[in-house]
C-alpha cells in the first residue's frame, strides 16, 4: 500500500559538467561487471550489443508499453552449485537477483551460464535500461541541479507510503546516510539461492521481475498488485526488491539485519523468519556502500500502519523515527492519504521533523505550507488527479500553477501522472534553513546497466 533561487547558476553548471564526466567513467567501469555471451565471464570481455537498441519501457505521450518478453528457457534440474564454496553473501544474493557477474568461486557462479538464467539477466537488464533512460539518470541529474544546491545532502530521508521503492529515493538523494521507508507490505524473506533447485530459482526470479515490472516502467508501485506479487515465491516480501534495487544502482550490499521496534522506540535485533514480539514493529536494515572506499549508508524498511488509529495505540514508529530528525521527507504516489484527517498525526510529525519536503501532489496538501514558514519551489505541471482520486484535486495548487509565479521545468515523469508534461514536484524548504555554501554534485553517479547478451 502506498500509505505511502537563483542560487544555482555558475556553480550548478559546473556541478552538471562534473556529473556528466564522472557518469561516463562510471558507465565504462560498470560495463565490465556483467555477463558475457554464453558463459560466466572470467575476464572483462566486451558484451555484444542487444538487437533493436534500448527498449522504451516507460512510453511517453500516447505510446503504449512494448510487447512482453518471450518465455524464459525451461530450467534444468538439479541446480549446479559449487558445494564446497562459502555460503553466499548478501551482496552475492543481490547480484544474482539482477544478473550481475559473480566471482568464479561463488556457489552460484555456474548457474549464470544456464540458458534460463541468461534469459533472466537479459530481460532484467533491458528493464533497467528502460528505467535508467526514462527516470533514474534524469532524476539524478535534476537532483544535482535543483535539489542539492537548495538543501545540500540530507542525513536522513523519510519516505513513507512508498513500500519498497528505494530506487526513487536513491536517485534523488544518493548521498543520504539513512533512508527510512515504510508501508504495509511484509518485510519478507529470501531463501539462500544455493538451497533451491533451478526450477524454484527460476520461479523466484520470474516473481522478482513481475514485482518490479510496474515501477521500472512507470516509476511507482501499484499497491494491490504488490500484495499479491510479493508472496508468490521463495524470494518474497520487500527485502528481495530492496536488494535488487541496490544492485541495479551499483551499490555493494554489506549486511542485512532484521529488527523489531518496541513500544519505547528501541530497536531490537531479530533473526530472519522469526515473528516479531507482540506489540513490536517488524523491519529490516540493509547496509551498503558505493565502493570499498565509500562510507556505509543504510536503508531501513518498517512494516507499519501510519494511520491515526494505529499510532494512537502504539507510537513506536514515530518515536523511533524521531531519533533520526531532522530529516528530509519524500512523498510520491502516496494515495493522497496525508490529505485525510485520519493521517493527521504522521502528517504533523513529518512537517515538524523535516527541514525540507520533496513531493508530488499526492503528498501533503499545499495549504499546510504557509508562506513565511516554508519557501516552496514548484516544478513541472499540475494536470489534476487521476479520476479515482478526483476528490483530492487542489484548487489552490492549480491556481499557483496557472499564475504568473515562476514554475521550473521537470524533465521526467513521476507519480500517478507519470508522463512528461503531466507530472509535478514541489520542494518546500523550511524558512530558517540556509542553503548549502558549496553545493557539489552527487558522488554516486547513475549506473547504466550494460546491454544484455543474446
Amino acid at each position: 500500500m502506498k500509505i505511502i533561487n537563483n542560487y544555482w547558476k555558475s556553480s550548478g553548471r559546473f556541478a552538471v559538467w562534473i556529473f556528466a564526466a564522472v557518469a561516463l567513467t562510471a558507465v565504462a567501469q560498470y560495463e565490465t561487471d556483467t555477463l558475457p555471451p554464453g558463459v560466466v565471464p572470467r575476464s572483462n570481455t566486451p558484451l555484444e550489443s542487444f538487437p533493436g537498441g534500448r527498449p522504451n519501457l516507460a512510453p511517453q505521450g500516447n505510446a503504449t508499453p512494448g510487447p512482453q518478453s518471450p518465455p524464459l528457457a525451461e530450467p534444468a534440474l538439479p541446480a549446479r552449485l559449487l558445494l564446497d564454496a562459502p555460503p553466499t553473501t548478501a551482496d552475492e544474493k543481490a547480484r544474482f537477483l539482477t544478473g550481475r557477474r559473480l566471482s568464479s568461486g561463488s556457489r552460484l557462479a555456474a548457474l549464470q551460464s544456464t540458458p534460463w538464467y541468461l534469459d533472466h539477466a537479459k530481460t532484467y537488464a533491458a528493464s533497467w535500461r528502460g528505467f535508467d533512460g526514462n527516470y533514474f539518470s534524469k532524476m539524478r541529474a535534476w537532483s544535482a541541479a535543483e535539489i542539492a544546491p537548495r538543501i545540500g545532502t540530507p542525513a536522513t530521508v523519510y519516505y513513507l507510503f512508498g513500500g519498497p521503492d528505494f530506487i526513487s529515493a536513491y536517485a534523488l538523494f544518493p548521498d543520504a546516510t539513512n533512508y527510512i521507508l515504510g508501508g504495509l507490505e511484509p518485510v519478507g524473506t529470501m531463501m539462500p539461492p544455493e538451497q533451491l533447485d533451478e526450477q524454484r530459482l527460476a520461479s523466484g526470479l520470474a516473481g522478482l521481475r513481475e514485482s518490479t515490472s510496474v515501477i521500472l516502467q512507470f516509476s511507482h508501485f501499484i499497491t494491490k498488485d504488490m500484495k499479491e506479487d510479493l508472496q508468490k515465491t521463495d524470494f518474497n516480501g520487500v527485502l528481495p526488491i530492496l536488494l535488487s534495487f541496490l544492485s541495479l544502482g551499483g551499490a555493494e550490499v554489506t549486511t542485512v539485519q532484521y529488527f523489531a521496534i518496541d513500544r519505547t522506540g528501541a530497536l531490537l535485533l531479530a533473526t530472519e523468519g522469526s515473528a516479531p514480539p507482540s506489540g513490536t514493529l517488524h523491519g529490516v536494515k540493509v547496509d551498503f556502500r558505493k565502493s570499498a572506499m565509500s562510507p556505509t549508508q543504510s536503508v531501513y524498511y518498517v512494516q507499519a500502519d501510519a494511520s491515526d488509529g494505529a499510532l494512537k495505540s502504539n507510537r513506536a514508529l514515530l518515536t523511533w523515527m524521531g531519533q533520526f530528525a531532522p530529516g528530509v521527507t519524500y512523498l510520491k504516489a502516496a494515495s493522497y492519504l496525508l490529505h485525510e484527517n485520519y493521517f493527521s498525526t504522521v502528517r504533523t510529525f513529518l512537517l515538524q521533523q523535516s527541514r525540507a519536503v520533496l513531493q508530488d501532489d499526492s503528498g501533503i496538501p499545499i495549504r499546510f505550507f504557509p508562506p513565511g514558514v516554508w519557501n516552496v519551489t514548484f516544478f513541472g505541471d499540475y494536470s489534476g488527479t487521476l479520476d479515482i482520486f478526483a476528490k483530492y484535486f487542489q484548487n489552490d495548487l492549480s491556481e499557483i500553477y496557472r499564475s504568473s509565479q515562476p514554475i521550473l521545468p521537470l524533465g521526467f515523469g513521476t507519480g500517478y501522472k507519470w508522463k512528461v508534461g503531466e507530472s509535478n514536484l514541489m520542494l518546500a524548504v523550511r524558512a530558517n534553513t540556509l542553503a548549502p555554501p558549496n553545493p557539489s554534485p552527487a558522488t554516486q553517479q547513475p549506473s547504466s546497466f550494460p546491454e544484455p547478451v543474446r
